[in-house]
């Protein structure tokens, strides 16, 4: 029954995929695109590996063994809430994507680079303040310094600092990007992204320097309106994963001895030899399966969605607060008194499950499809401004944490810092009046019409200030230019 269950997974991966890509909402922007890599590789791909190679660790980790019907309902559950994505992202985000203000994109983005050094005045200094408190830390063998994990629910407390302050390196990731971007990718404006890449992965920490790579990708393709990346993408997204897997076998060390940070090899970290995608970074299957084990046959309830008021206390800094609760307020479930589920990220289905089973899975996923594809929407139909264009590639770059882990609350928590460089750059574009895309087009006279699929300006004309002439192209929309054939029929017969 389980290998049918594989089966099915590849015939319903497999079928939503060519559906989707003859539509033409196939696109790189889509976030459909992400789910489905993100759905295929941890639930269809990689359950195939586990099946064959007989995947073990993590269960002896967590200390349970799912039964082969709690392995079946996972799949199952997982393929449910694909489908559900699929179908609420597919119809909220219904329209495909295009490329606006293109002749005057390049002159927006020329006049944001006088005040760019503003804002790397005011958030270089603190991300890379808090990198080398992270980079310190990691010389020492731990994550970061001062914090201690709550062994009742699995989850690290920061007990002696301010997590804002820990977390500020983020902001390099989005800074990095910007920088390629706004001075047009070149050898030089690229330099800092190899730095972060280098500092980051040299404290064992993955994540932040896979989304800055992501985000300056995204912001290429864009930049080159490209719909999806060519296969030299390909080679590189191999080089990245090669970089993740060598980062997460001996958590940076071998970086940081490179760097000077570290002189003598520590035997505090001492991998133990795993299969093919055997480890913790992929083992979304075996949460998922944790959390079907315990929600509700060994707690006797569901969640209920209160794991979302989270969301109200995790802005409160614990310094202030020391009696603050430790993950959510309310908890009905209490998953480490049925196992040891250490480090276990739910993923979108996983947190569906946990919250109302097999409704919740619908319901979770459903929702994010909806309020994702809506957001692709509005940017789509939109002005597409360089701060739009920004805060959207950030969005799709950390999608992949959102549906590994699940929950909003690790979606917001990093998100706050990843934009906030952008939104510092949206108030001194502001400050300064520095005309967005679409304001410079009107100043040329042109008319745009943005929030009707077809009808806005999608230019051809080459990026540059001599856009701004007015001798770029616009395009008509079919009833300007039956307006047009109509007022030149009557003036020939006149």
């Amino acid at each position: 029954m389980y290998e049918l269950a594989l089966a099915l997974s590849v015939v319903c991966l497999i079928g939503v995929g060519l559906y989707y890509a003859s539509s033409p909402l196939f696109s790189i922007y889509h976030p459909f695109t992400f789910y489905w890599l993100f759905h295929g590789f941890l639930f269809v791909f990689r359950p195939i590996v586990g099946w064959v190679l007989d995947f073990r660790r993590i269960y002896e980790i967590y200390q349970f063994n799912p039964s082969m019907d709690d392995r079946i309902t996972v799949i199952l559950a997982s393929n449910l809430g694909f489908l559900a994505f699929a179908f609420f992202s597919l119809r909220a985000g219904n329209v495909p994507m295009a490329f606006r203000n293109v002749a005057y994109r390049a002159e927006e983005r020329r006049q944001l680079a006088k005040v760019l050094p503003l804002v790397l005045l005011v958030c270089v200094p603190l991300g890379l303040y808090s990198l080398m408190q992270r980079l310190d830390a990691a010389t020492v063998g731990q994550a970061v310094r001062g914090m201690r994990l709550d062994m009742a629910t699995g989850t690290s407390v920061n007990t002696s600092a301010i997590g804002y302050l820990t977390d500020a390196q983020l902001m390099l990731a989005s800074i990095c990007a910007l920088i390629a971007w706004i001075y047009r990718f070149k050898l030089p404006a690229l330099l800092p992204l190899a730095g972060f890449v280098l500092l980051r992965a040299g404290t064992g920490g993955r994540g932040p320097f896979v989304i800055a790579l992501a985000m300056t990708g995204m912001l290429y393709l864009y930049e080159n309106r490209l719909k999806f990346p060519a296969w030299r993408a390909v080679l590189a997204a191999a080089a990245v994963l090669a970089l993740f897997s060598t980062v997460g076998d001996d958590r940076g060390l071998g970086i940081r001895q490179s760097l000077g940070f570290e002189q003598q090899v520590r035997e505090t970290y001492q991998a133990r030899e795993t299969k093919f995608l055997e480890g913790m970074d992929f083992g979304n299957l075996e949460f998922f399966e944790y959390v079907v084990y315990v929600v509700p046959q060994r707690s006797g309830a569901y969640d209920y969605f209160l794991n979302n008021l989270q969301l109200l206390t995790e802005p409160i800094p614990r310094v202030f607060w020391p009696e603050k609760p430790i993950g959510a307020p309310i908890k009905m479930v209490e998953l480490f008194r049925y196992g040891f589920p250490i480090g276990m990220t739910f993923s979108l289905p996983g947190l569906g499950w946990y919250q109302f089973g097999w409704l919740g899975v619908v319901i979770w996923c459903g929702l994010w499809g909806g309020v994702l594809g809506y957001v692709y929407k509005r940017f789509a139909l939109g002005s597409q401004s360089a701060i739009l264009v920004a805060t959207f590639t950030i969005t799709l770059s950390i999608l992949i944490v959102a549906y590994r882990d699940g929950s909003p609350i690790t979606f917001f928590r990093t998100f706050v810092f990843y934009i906030f460089p952008v939104i510092l750059l949206a108030l001194l574009q502001r400050a300064n009046a520095i005309p967005t895309a679409r304001e410079l087009c009107e100043r040329a006279g042109r008319k745009v019409r943005f929030g009707v699929p077809g009808q806005a300006l999608t230019s051809s004309a080459p990026d540059s200030a001599a856009s701004l002439s007015g001798s770029a192209p616009v395009a008509e929309t079919p009833r300007e230019r039956r307006r047009r054939l109509a007022g030149s029929l009557l003036a020939e017969r006149g």
